[in-house]
Formats: C-alpha cells, structure tokens, sequence
C-alpha cells in the first residue's frame, strides 16, 4: 500500500515531456538547469532564430552541446560579450596553439615559421615545436610560457619530443608558475615520460617557499613520484609540505595513510581514527587497528507530501540550492536545519540528507536508502553499487543536471540514455531520467553491460564516470594495478583522469557502507586486495 501511494504520489509529479517555452525558459534563475532547458529550446523546430538568439544569450555556460545546437539553429556561433578583459595582442605574434602544432609535421611547421620570420612576425609555439631539438629551446623560454607549450602540446607529442629530463635551475624557475601544477600532474601520472618524471625528484624541497605556488594535489603527487624512484625520505618531505597545503579532511587523511605506508609508524594511523571523514584511507585505517568502523546516519523520514514543490523538476532544485548557498555564504546553519528540515519526507531523502550533512558541517555522514522498491529483486551487491553511485553522483537528488547535461539522480548522458532506450525499444523523453525509478532502471540496465567486462566495484566506478575505454586503457597499463610494496594504493593514485580517480576512492567507500548497511558485514581490506588479481576483478587482463 506504501509503494502504490509514493508511486501515485510520483507519476502525479512527473513533467511533461514537452519543450518549455520561451517565456518560461526567460523566467527561470540562471543556473545549469535553465541551459539544459534552453539547450531543448533550441534543439525544437518550432523555435525561431531570434527566440533562439536570446536564449543562448541567457545561458549560464556556454557549453560545447549548446553551441553545436544555436550553430544548427542559426548558421553561426554567437559571440560572448566580455565586458571586462581587454587583450592587448601583440600583432607581431603569430598565434598557433600547441595542440595544432602537434598534428602537422615537422617539415610544415619549419616551412611556416620560416614564413611569418620574413614578415617579422615570431611565434614561441613554433620556435619549439619546429626545431630537432623541441625540449632544449623549450628550456630557453620563459617558465610561463614553458608550462603553457608543455601543458597544451598532445600527449603524444609530449611523449615522443619532450621526455627529457628538466635542469635543477630550471626546475627551481617552473615551480614558482601557477601553470606548473597542471605540468606536474601531466608528467607524474604518465609512465612515459619516465626521463622528465626522473629530474622532478630534484627539486629542491629545503626550504617551504620554494614551493608555495604548489597545490596540495601536486605536492602529494610529487611524493607519490618519488615513492616510484624509491626515494622515500624525499617522499616522507613531500607528504609533510602537502599536509601543510590540506584544506579538507580527506587530504590529512590521503597524506596520513601514506606517512603510515612509508614508515610503518602507527601514530599516523592512531590521527586517522580521530578523522570523521569517511574514505578509504579511513577505512582502511580501522581495519589494521581493528576498529570498528564510525557510525553513518541513514535517515528513515515519514511519507510526507511538501507543498509548492515539484521533486521531478530542476528548477524547484535550483531555487533550494539558492536559498542553501546563501544560507552557508552567511553561515546560518540553524537556517539551514531549518531548510533542510522542510524536505524531511521519503519523497525526498536526498535533499533532506544532503542539506542536512551541510548544516551538521560535515561532522557527520549521511548515507540514505531512497527509493528501494525500485530495487526488489535485486542482490544486495547490486544494491549496494546502485547506492554508492547515486549517491556520490547527485546525493540521491532526482532531478540534478551536471554541466554536460548528465540527467537525473544517476546521472546519465543523454547520448547513453538514447542507447539504452532504443536496446529497450523505448522511445524516452530526457526529462523522464528525473524520476527516480526511471534512474534506477536505466543505471541497472548500464552496470549490467559493464558488469560483462568488469566485476570490482572500483573498476566499475572508472568506467561509470570516464567510461569502459578509459578504464581498459586504465588497467592494461604495465604499470597500473600489479603486485608491489605500495600497491593497489599507488596505482589508485596515479590514474591520470583526476575526476575518475577520486570518483572512483569515494564509489568503493560508499560500496562498503552500503553493504554493510544492507546486512553484510564486509571490510575494504579484501577488495583493496583483489585489485592485484585480475580474475577477481575483471577481464581485460590476464
């Protein structure tokens, strides 16, 4: 009888799947939900040109799916207004990027330079990228424009004309470039360019001010690089600079598991216990001391119906998170108890939770069970994986839309939603992935085809977010996912899609959790471990 209600309450909330109005696109707060609207709009025969002209021209972010659908609306892609930077360009510069370089030979590119030098133009890009020599005239630039020639060069050319090892006075110039971090992250998650990954172990780390344009994540991945060229005093230094640098709970956690790897000192475990922060490092933590794992808050709200909102539509979703960001930015968090407190019904678990763990400061963590009847049948792995997905794509929020217009509480992209909706022989509107069962069934339809290739929820998580391709190149690397001192741990922090990556450290947490949650008592130890065995984990590698 509850199920038949909370579904008669759904299906009564369900939008209609139709493209909104010009007028109702223009009312909307500017936010994501109003592009994807307005990325519909201009997508239906039936808008004009100037309807679809001031429509782009509300969009939040001009996205790469909305300026493919206003060029097919109109002929052209409109031009941004930007009112408040003024490029002074140098006319004498002749502007090729990088990444354009790279794709045309050398021959070419040394008949262009040649060219603009008679008309007394230079170009960097060019003065690099057409000599035999690329790497040496690259060490004569200045550091910015260094990083950005060695950042924005593909990553194939970084391979084969710029794996060299940098000189210590060089090193000394590039780590004071905002524009180092992202180089830092290039070179220490390739395993190809071994030679430059070698000289990164020379810098000089003896005084902190050396390295105070340095983010956490690149002093932790400098450690981590050093751990490969078993320099592990040097390791120990990084990992103390980057806690220095840690802003969040779970970097003193990532940064305290590894001083614990490195040193085998349980006092960096004994922090790790003190942390509220539940993540793997944590976990794991608990496992070695044998402790029990902290307390996480699943919610079990009344069926409540909430007056004047839409769980199904994006804009209700906006307005809330408006009124939360303003509520935090002030720091009234007994408001946004209150606010979240509105939402206490198990219609809408996850904004209630979400809000919730918000206004608690993240002392807490909330891990709610929504929409189970939607999973009768399903085994509790299944389950499980269901839940660790949701709920770190969208906290369990029906009606949430990425930047890239991934739909719904699981986050789907219209290009798979299709897929999966002609494998079905459904015809589905978009809008339909903001019910949640609708979510829930689409979700189970996809892990069940990446759960053909791949059987470890880690693994499943890479795929879930950056896709099977990129998971298989992921394992099948030499040098991912072997047997060794640090692994699987290192391998798990060198992936080089930074997104996976972290998605990835916090699905297999959630999997854990929501496993135990469910009945099973399980420990992250024997899965962290099944990672070195590939035919418990999948079966792309032999």
């Amino acid at each position: 009888m509850k199920r038949t209600l909370l579904l008669i309450v759904l299906l009564s909330t369900i939008l209609s799947a139709k493209v909104h109005s010009f007028k109702e696109i223009e009312a909307m707060p500017k936010s994501i939900s109003k592009d994807y609207f307005t990325w519909r709009f201009l997508q239906d025969k039936k808008t004009s040109k100037a309807e679809a002209l001031k429509a782009y021209k509300w969009t939040l972010r001009k996205t790469p799916k909305l300026k493919k659908a206003i060029r097919k609306k109109v002929g052209y892609t409109p031009r941004s207004e930007n009112k408040h930077t003024k490029r002074n360009v140098d006319p004498k510069n002749y502007i090729i990027y990088p990444a354009s370089a790279a794709n045309r030979s050398r021959a070419s590119l040394k008949k262009l330079y040649a060219k603009i030098q008679k008309q007394g133009k230079y170009s960097d890009v060019l003065k690099v990228m057409s000599n035999d020599k690329p790497f040496e005239i690259l060490e004569t630039l200045k550091p910015q424009t260094q990083c950005y020639i060695f950042n924005n060069a593909k990553g194939k050319y970084r391979k084969k004309r710029l794996n060299k090892p940098f000189s210590k006075k060089n090193l000394q110039k590039l780590i004071e470039q905002e524009q180092f971090n992202k180089s830092i992250h290039l070179i220490v998650t390739t395993p190809k360019l071994d030679k430059i990954k070698a000289s990164l172990v020379d810098i000089d780390i003896t005084k902190d001010s050396n390295l105070k344009t340095l983010s956490f994540s690149s002093r932790f991945l400098l450690a981590m690089n050093a751990v490969e060229f078993s320099k592990i005093k040097e390791a120990q230094k990084y990992l103390e600079l980057a806690l220095k640098k840690a802003k969040y709970s779970s970097q003193k956690d990532q940064s305290n598991f590894w001083l614990y790897l490195l040193t085998k000192d349980k006092k960096h475990l004994n922090k790790l216990l003190k942390s509220t922060s539940v993540n793997i490092y944590t976990l794991r933590a608990r496992d070695i001391l044998k402790k029990p794992y902290l307390k996480v808050v699943t919610p079990k709200p009344p069926l409540n119906l909430i007056p004047n909102f839409d769980l199904k539509n994006p804009i209700d979703w906006e307005k809330i998170k408006i009124k939360m960001k303003r509520l935090e930015r002030k720091k009234e968090l007994k408001k946004l108890h209150k606010l979240a407190d509105k939402y206490n019904s198990s219609l809408s678990t996850g904004i209630y939770s979400f809000l919730k763990e918000k206004a608690d400061n993240y002392q807490k963590a909330y891990y709610p069970m929504p929409y189970i009847d939607g999973m009768i049948g399903f085994k509790k792995e299944r389950i499980a994986l269901l839940y660790a997905i949701g709920r770190q794509e969208s906290r369990f929020v029906p009606a949430s839309i990425s930047t890239s217009y991934a739909l719904g509480m699981m986050q789907i992209m219209p290009f798979l939603i299709k897929h999966l909706a002609k494998e079905r022989k459904e015809k589905l509107d978009l809008d339909k992935m903001f019910d949640p069962y609708v979510a829930i069934s689409y979700a189970n339809q996809h892990l069940n085809y990446l759960n053909k290739k791949l059987y470890h929820p880690l693994f499943v998580a890479y795929a879930y977010n950056g896709g099977i391709g990129f998971t298989r190149r992921t394992i099948r690397s030499k040098h991912m996912f072997k047997s060794g001192k640090y692994e699987p741990y290192l391998s798990m922090e060198l992936v080089d899609y930074e997104e996976s990556k972290k998605y990835g450290k916090k699905v297999l947490t959630n999997y854990v959790v929501y496993m135990n949650l469910l009945g099973e008592k399980i420990k992250i130890t024997p899965l962290l471990d099944a990672l070195q065995y590939p035919k418990k984990t999948d079966k792309y590698r032999k």
